[in-house]
């Protein structure tokens, strides 16, 4: 069985907030000098990926990323992990990507790459949080799609699934092929990479697929949001000014606390 994740580098969301910039021009975060790296529910993703292919006794799994060529560093953790192969889809290539532009691109890759069993995407992207990436991406491919996965189990032709819902979790069978995005949970915490995967990761090769590789019009993928106008992006900047109450007592404090947040119109 084939399985293919899509990834997204990501700046380190543990980022201090001290040290976010933003690239004023570029208007998007500054990554200059930040550590990068796969969003947290990609990397969920890989592993439940890695799990099923264990459990099954075998497949291939290949990455896909859209991204900056930094986003080889993501490519390489994943490769790092036991991935068999990677792909790196340069996002210069592309217009400011929105969720449906970004399924349409990820779609031509896995057609590519066809044939595909199983496409894993985590929930959503630990910078933006949108979370429609693979419903799209099911749409665009025509597959069943299932959301918020813990697991996934290969059986022959199928996919047993253990899903989380509102009210706990529930086991869902899914025919291939399909797509799935996948929640974090403790049974699917990234592994971490031996040193000789390490090593072997960099030195293999990550192909680079420009959009007519792809069969793609660059100009072309641009989703719903492509007309949506970007007023600006910007830090806001929060003002604090502190003002001790004073007074004889506790009640005489009390009140001038409420004249004083009358006064501001706050109550």
């Amino acid at each position: 069985m084939h399985v293919v994740v899509c990834i997204k580098q990501i700046l380190d969301p543990e980022l201090p907030p001290a040290d976010f910039r933003l690239d004023s021009k570029a208007e998007q975060a500054a990554a200059a000098s930040a550590a990068q790296v796969i969003s947290i529910f990609d990397e969920n993703a890989l592993e439940v990926a890695l799990q099923a292919r264990d459990n099954a006794g075998g497949g291939k799994i290949t990455a896909i990323s859209i991204g900056q060529p930094s986003a080889i560093d993501a490519l390489r953790k994943a490769l790092s992990m036991r991935v068999d192969e990677a792909y790196l889809l340069p996002q210069d290539n592309y217009p400011q990507l929105d969720a449906q532009a970004t399924a349409r691109i990820l779609a031509a890759a896995v057609r590519k790459l066809d044939p595909v069993d199983v496409v894993l995407c985590g929930r959503e992207a630990g910078d933006w949080h949108g979370g429609l990436v693979a419903g799209f991406l099911a749409a665009e491919l025509d597959r069943a799609y299932t959301s918020l996965v813990a697991s996934c189990t290969i059986e022959r032709d199928k996919l047993r699934l253990r899903r989380q819902t509102e009210d706990g979790w529930e086991i869902v069978e899914s025919a291939t092929p399909a797509v799935i995005s996948v929640t974090n949970d403790g049974g699917n915490l990234p592994r971490i990479p031996k040193v000789k995967d390490n090593m072997l990761a960099f030195r293999k090769q990550i192909p680079a697929w420009q959009a007519d590789a792809l069969g793609v019009n660059a100009q072309g993928v641009e989703g719903a949001n492509g007309a949506l106008e970007k007023k600006g992006l910007y830090i806001p900047k929060v003002e604090r000014n502190c003002e001790m109450i004073d007074g004889e007592n506790s009640t005489e404090k009390a009140q001038r606390l409420v004249n004083k947040l009358a006064a501001l119109q706050v109550i």
